[in-house]
């Protein structure tokens, strides 16, 4: 791997200083097992990147980068080692036909680049608006691999239809657990101050709560398919209400209160209603995309100008 990653390098015009620091970060490596007292001897590594260095992230995604610009690469989308494949059809079939190339093409690069993908860890997805749609398989060499009824990708809980169930059951259910181990610590008669139990509230159950919220909170209102200029409702009461048991658990967590207690009171003393966090989150996670986007579109300009400085030094 170790001349393959310096071809990549010096393919995608990276500064010759940094090719050689790689090359010599790649050579002679070793190992060894260390269990209490006893050590091994040492082993030497002839392939892969040196575990537990923050380089070796880095030149992992240097090296596969290739594969975000096969085919379809508008629709590819990778985080550290999980690659995302997405096609658009207008029948299962075709999205099925699209798909399977694709996977076709990626192995074909893995096993030119020694690069191979675990068909344990693969999943298939088919987004679609019918009832009870078919379920095509793929194959991944001799592996078939079946749609499931739900993917998770970077946390965020996918079903076929987009509704999000799957999502609000994983972390309700989480953040749930989290509440009654608070609710294990304090009660109405001993535990730590409310303060200190509501800035856990604010530290651990809002973050989990909230994952992924701006994905499956598009609003209460929301403009129509048909109509634009109207606002028609988005029908998430019921998640909202779910959100809101947890909350609610959670704030009775945070406070020596009754079981008793009217919840219009728990929100005036202590957690505002639902709405209000969801509106934050939604708010703060448009903030940091637009943010993110600022800077991509930086790093897009500089990544133009180096490659123009580079390719007039190579000519």
């Amino acid at each position: 791997m170790r001349n393959r990653l310096i071809l990549r390098l010096r393919q995608q015009r990276w500064p010759l200083n940094f090719v050689k620091w790689a090359a010599f970060f790649m050579q002679v490596r070793s190992a060894a097992v260390r269990f209490q007292d006893i050590t091994t001897p040492p082993s030497p590594l002839e392939c892969g990147l040196a575990q537990g260095s923050p380089a070796s992230p880095i030149l992992f995604a240097l090296y596969i980068a290739p594969i975000y610009r096969l085919g379809n690469s508008g629709g590819r989308f990778g985080y550290a080692d999980d690659t995302a494949m997405l096609r658009v059809g207008c029948s299962l079939q075709e999205t099925t036909a699209l798909a399977s190339r694709d996977m076709r093409e990626l192995l074909a690069w893995g096993a030119s680049n020694g690069v191979t993908f675990d068909p344990d860890k693969t999943e298939i997805m088919h987004f679609s608006r019918k009832k009870d749609p078919a379920r095509r398989s793929i194959f991944q060499n001799d592996a078939e691999i079946v749609p499931a009824d739900s993917i998770r990708w970077l946390g965020l809980w996918l079903d076929r239809k987009l509704s999000f169930k799957t999502h609000v059951d994983e972390w309700t259910a989480k953040a749930r657990r989290i509440a009654n181990h608070l609710k294990a610590l304090a009660n109405t008669r001993q535990g730590p101050l409310p303060s200190a139990v509501r800035r856990d509230v604010k530290a651990c159950i809002e973050p989990t709560l909230f994952y992924g919220v701006e994905a499956c909170y598009p609003g209460q209102t929301a403009p129509g398919t048909r109509n634009s200029t109207r606002l028609v409702s988005t029908q998430i009461k019921d998640i909202i209400d779910r959100f809101d048991a947890v909350l609610r658990h959670a704030t009775r967590a945070a406070l020596p209160i009754w079981k008793t207690t009217p919840i219009p009171a728990l929100h005036r003393v202590n957690i505002k209603p639902l709405i209000h966090p969801f509106h934050q989150a939604t708010l703060e996670q448009q903030m940091e995309w637009a943010s993110i986007d600022q800077v991509l579109e930086n790093m897009d300009i500089l990544f133009m100008q180096f490659e123009n400085a580079k390719a007039s030094e190579w000519q």
